[in-house]
């Protein structure tokens, strides 16, 4: 999907969202992580305390730049517009590892039950956390604006 024209981009991401509408969340979950896992990497396309610059969805997937935070967003974007993603109480999360001196870009989702993009290409829980992550910043459905998709 990631070397794709843009358009043909955005037709694979909307084949693969109905797709995982047909699936049991968990396997929707792990599919979604799988997917975004391999996109394509930039070390920098978004800033952690700018979410209200953000790009939807779309843009996203046309700019096909995808640094850890962009990631994330996509990850998100695409059980928002699941089935699944009516459902579900969802969170950007981005911790900071105090000894590792790296940010995690999480998808957090029903208060921790899922965690996506902590561990490449894996669907973890809150559990799996280090006692050495420091929450910097949780952004919530509602500050995304995600009601607006």
């Amino acid at each position: 999907m990631w070397n794709l024209k843009s358009a043909e981009r955005l037709n694979a991401w909307r084949e693969f969202r109905n797709e995982i509408n047909q699936l049991p969340l968990e396997d929707a979950l792990q599919k979604t992580t799988h997917l975004w896992s391999y996109a394509p990497y930039v070390n920098y396309y978004l800033s952690p305390d700018k979410n209200p610059e953000w790009p939807d969805p779309w843009t996203i997937l046309y700019e096909n730049y995808y640094c850890d935070i962009a990631k994330a967003l996509g990850m998100l974007y695409t059980l928002q517009f699941s089935i699944h993603g009516k459902n579900l109480d969802q969170e950007i999360r981005i911790y900071y590892h105090q000894e590792e001196k790296v940010y995690y870009n999480l998808v957090w989702i029903n208060q921790g039950k899922y965690v996506l993009n902590m561990i490449f290409d894996t669907v973890v829980n809150k559990q799996q956390l280090d006692k050495n992550m420091i929450l910097k910043y949780a952004y919530t459905s509602t500050d995304l604006n995600l009601d607006r998709y």
